[in-house]
């Protein structure tokens, strides 16, 4: 694991009228995660809306995530402290010392942080340019390598879609794909 210091926050932002910066490819096969996995992200979704849900998708280091880790979204507080214009509709914030702990115990365990998860509400399932920034270093490379990204969107209150972004070193850029539940 990381050092403290060089431990990254996750965070992001969708904001209406920004146009997606990655969506999914019709051309990739679906991504294909458990039905239980699907149906807990998706309640979480629920829950929060109007609000973004946010949290990890965990599991061993091969193969396909397993488990869900919920966090509490603090965009809140970011806005209330004056650190962000967003507030938590259309943004969300990882405590960084509970995702730390959060890791330590996936790692002692055998597993890791697989993707990170969050929802677009009243929006799609895309990558936004606020999200792809978040997410790629100064030197444009992914802050968690080899960690995914899974984007649920919610409107109104139903899941209408989610998509699941990876990154591809040979194109130096996320790749999408929908998301399909396992048979």
């Amino acid at each position: 694991m990381q050092d403290r210091e060089e431990l990254p926050a996750i965070h992001s932002a969708h904001v209406e009228g920004d146009p997606p910066e990655v969506v999914p490819d019709p051309l990739q096969p679906p991504f294909v995660l458990g039905r239980s996995l699907l149906a807990e992200v998706y309640e979480h979704a629920r829950e929060c809306y109007p609000e973004e849900c946010c949290g990890i998708l965990t599991g061993p280091p091969e193969g396909l995530p397993s488990g869900v880790t919920r966090f509490a979204n603090l965009q809140n507080r970011q806005h209330a402290a004056g650190h962000s214009d967003l507030d938590a509709r259309s943004a969300f914030w990882i405590d960084v010392a509970e995702l730390q702990r959060t890791i330590r115990a996936l790692e002692d365990g055998g597993y890791r942080m697989r993707a990170v998860y969050h929802s677009h509400t009243d929006g799609g399932a895309y990558l936004s340019h606020t999200d792809v920034r978040a997410a790629l270093g100064p030197d444009g490379l992914p802050l968690w390598p080899d960690v995914g990204h899974l984007v649920v969107s919610v409107q109104a209150g139903t899941v209408r879609e989610a998509a699941y972004f990876e990154w591809d070193g040979d194109r130096r850029a996320f790749v999408g794909r929908r998301v399909r539940e396992e048979p």
